[in-house]
């Protein structure tokens, strides 16, 4: 029992094992990459809030102490105004009051429309922390189930995966190239004839053909129609096949 078409039976077999494993993980791998994803977009809307907030604070803290400054110019201004000895100098100080006081009120009217930005950005800031947390709670739940998966047959896929690299070294690596390239579109690449047929795609094999893969387990022959690899119908496929392969 060492032929080629025994070595890739064996892989198949092993391979139809490894898959139905990972079946039992569902769709767990592909839900715990789209929660990292939206993990990672949560966290940078958080910092993209808190940059803007960040932002808008230190405008705020600016301008409280902007408008004390010119609250104070101009209360100075006034002053001086008492002290002017003409017209043109009360003229000029009155005019320079004016624009301060222009200043303050444009800045006073930003500084209320900032402050009420700034409690609707930190009700948003919040929402999004609550959300981050909500997708790392229910991402850590789904790595729980993944991990107990993978802790009740941790074993036995490693076991497979051992089995699996011993069988790939008996096979040539032409052939072995082919199996792995027709697995991308077929998870049973290697089939066996039954019933006169490709139990891939179910079409008919002549006997002719049929009798030729029998008498060459060493030859790869491809399905006409489906391109798997065929395997003689007469290799028992089994655990007992797949033992004595890695034994040989």
């Amino acid at each position: 029992m060492s032929t080629q078409s025994h070595y890739l039976a064996a892989l198949a077999f092993t391979d139809q094992r490894l898959d139905e494993l990972n079946e039992e993980f569902g769709d767990l791998p592909e839900i715990e990459k789209d929660k990292k994803q939206l993990l990672v977009n949560a966290k940078v809307q958080v910092e993209e809030t808190e940059t803007i907030l960040n932002d808008l604070n230190n405008f705020i803290s600016t301008a409280k102490v902007t408008l004390v400054e010119l609250k104070d110019k101009e209360d100075k201004l006034t002053k001086q105004q008492f002290l002017v000895r003409n017209n043109k100098e009360f003229d000029a100080i009155s005019k320079e009051i004016d624009s301060i006081k222009q200043e303050h009120s444009i800045l006073s009217s930003k500084l209320r429309s900032e402050g009420i930005k700034e409690e609707n950005l930190v009700q948003i800031l919040a929402e999004q922390k609550a959300k981050v947390v909500q997708i790392e709670n229910e991402l850590a739940k789904i790595r729980v189930e993944i991990e107990e998966l993978a802790g009740e047959q941790k074993n036995e896929v490693k076991n497979l995966i051992r089995i699996k690299d011993i069988i790939e070294k008996k096979i040539k690596i032409i052939y072995l190239k082919e199996y792995n390239r027709i697995r991308k579109n077929h998870n049973d690449s290697a089939v066996q004839i039954k019933k006169n047929s490709c139990s891939g795609c179910f079409n008919a094999i002549t006997s002719q053909r049929i009798v030729e893969i029998r008498n060459n387990k060493d030859k790869l022959y491809l399905c006409e129609h489906c391109g798997r690899i065929l395997l003689p119908d007469d290799i028992v496929i089994d655990d007992d096949l797949v033992n004595e392969v890695v034994n040989l």
